[in-house]
């Protein structure tokens, strides 16, 4: 017989009624979150009957594993204490218990609260004291599974990257007071076969930061993780390097690829190598598509020879 199958897990939407477009963005975002198994609750449907909306906000709260905070406009200002008695007062509200929360408990707050930006919002647009830029948000690129993978892996408890377990420790023995002495080799005065790297052509200009990573959100796969870390990983092998190129990991395509393109600008290596590297990577993960011939245009406007498309 097959194991018990888990209970799903209970999350509360907290957001503000912008306007009619992003409540209709919002309420797309609950029925994908609750086609993928994940118990969500929204205000809507809850509002067809009468309610005791302060209780009702209460229980949602503190009967969720996770409640997720839409980031927009009108929410930031309520949250943050800028609208007038009254305005908005289900988010006022919503948003005292989870200040109060961040205030009293802020381990509790960082497992348990959840910053969401959906298509076409801002993290700018998240309140002050969930933490700014020093706090993990979460970036839904569509509502799909591919475009909400990292916030679903943390919903779901089905991370990416896992920790192997320890293995043995080696055996490294003491040294002797009998044993020989350490003999070093004679120094190699040969030169080395491996060529040295040749500086950039002097007609490359290094492309800004803000175009080379807009050019590669231009390609779906990106947007995934393990895509992105597949991406590494070719430009590793490409440069001749014992690993993947290095760039720290984050959850968002549009902060991963940008601090990608923020590296490539300060790399040690030369930098039309990298750069060509990273064209070449993308020719073998998306090779006909808008984004990877985005990404050549690019390159050839700053000198590099990349071919015809």
């Amino acid at each position: 017989m097959g194991g018990t199958r888990p209970s799903p897990v209970r999350v509360f939407i907290s957001y503000a009624h912008d306007d009619d477009r992003h409540i209709g963005r919002v309420r797309e975002f609950w029925r994908f979150l609750r086609g993928s198994g994940i118990d969500a609750q929204l205000d809507l449907p809850a509002g067809e009957r009468r309610q005791d909306w302060a209780l009702w906000m209460l229980r949602g709260v503190r009967e969720s594993r996770f409640v997720i905070v839409v980031a927009s406009p009108q929410y930031k200002r309520r949250a943050e204490g800028d609208a007038a008695p009254g305005e908005g007062a289900g988010v006022q509200w919503e948003a005292g218990l989870l200040r109060t929360l961040v205030y009293t408990d802020p381990g509790a707050a960082l497992e348990r609260i959840v910053p969401v930006v959906l298509p076409g919002g801002s993290a700018d647009d998240l309140p002050v004291w969930l933490g700014g830029p020093t706090r993990t948000w979460y970036g839904v690129e569509d509502f799909t599974v591919e475009g909400a993978e990292p916030l679903l892996r943390l919903l779901t408890d089905q991370p990416y990257e896992t920790e192997p377990a320890l293995g043995p420790q080696p055996y490294l023995p003491p040294r002797t007071e009998d044993a020989a002495p350490l003999t070093l080799p004679p120094p190699v005065h040969e030169p080395s076969p491996v060529e040295p790297p040749q500086p950039p052509p002097p007609s490359f200009v290094m492309p800004g930061q803000k175009e080379l990573t807009e050019a590669l959100l231009a390609c779906p796969r990106l947007s995934q993780l393990r895509y992105r870390h597949t991406l590494l990983a070719l430009m590793g092998e490409e440069l001749g390097l014992d690993r993947p190129f290095d760039v720290e990991e984050d959850p968002s395509a549009r902060l991963h690829l940008a601090e990608l393109a923020r590296r490539i600008r300060r790399t040690l290596l030369t930098p039309d190598a990298v750069l060509k590297a990273l064209y070449v990577a993308l020719l073998q993960i998306q090779p006909d598509d808008v984004g990877t011939e985005r990404v050549r245009k690019l390159l050839a406007a700053s000198g590099i020879d990349v071919g015809e498309a």
